[in-house]
């Protein structure tokens, strides 16, 4: 009996996971949200515009993980500091949908270290689903 229960609830868990990789009709308006909270923070650190290669982007529940390359709007090479080490130009985010409404709960471009190891455990409640490929 209580392999039929956990083997349901992991079915059910595993059937709310959404792919957001592509954007479709079901979830346009979702994804172009969230992706532009991200395009507007990188904006103001970067004083740049940017789009996005989307490399991978779950969500299920309150959660969300995106994983991708920027570029810019323009077509122009990304303009990073020569004082600050970068490793253009990928870009990953965890989003967290709190009181109805989707932040950036962590978020790094061009980041030179894996700053999302550890992530799980620090957002225990976030499904371990989203950041798998």
């Amino acid at each position: 009996m209580f392999i039929a229960i956990f083997f349901s609830v992991s079915l059910l868990s595993q059937q709310t996971i959404q792919n957001y990789k592509i954007k479709s009709k079901t979830n346009e308006v979702e994804r172009s949200y969230l992706l532009d909270l991200l395009r507007a923070r990188m904006s103001n650190e970067f004083k740049q515009e940017f789009i996005f290669v989307v490399e991978h982007f779950k969500v299920a529940g309150d959660f969300a993980w995106f994983r991708g390359v920027a570029k810019r709007k323009d077509g122009k090479e990304i303009d990073l500091s020569e004082d600050l080490p970068y490793d253009c130009c990928h870009v990953e985010a965890l989003f967290k949908k709190v009181n109805g409404k989707w932040q950036i709960s962590e978020s790094a471009a061009f980041s030179t270290d894996v700053w999302w190891d550890g992530i799980q455990q620090r957002y225990p409640k976030a499904p371990k689903e989203i950041f798998l490929d």
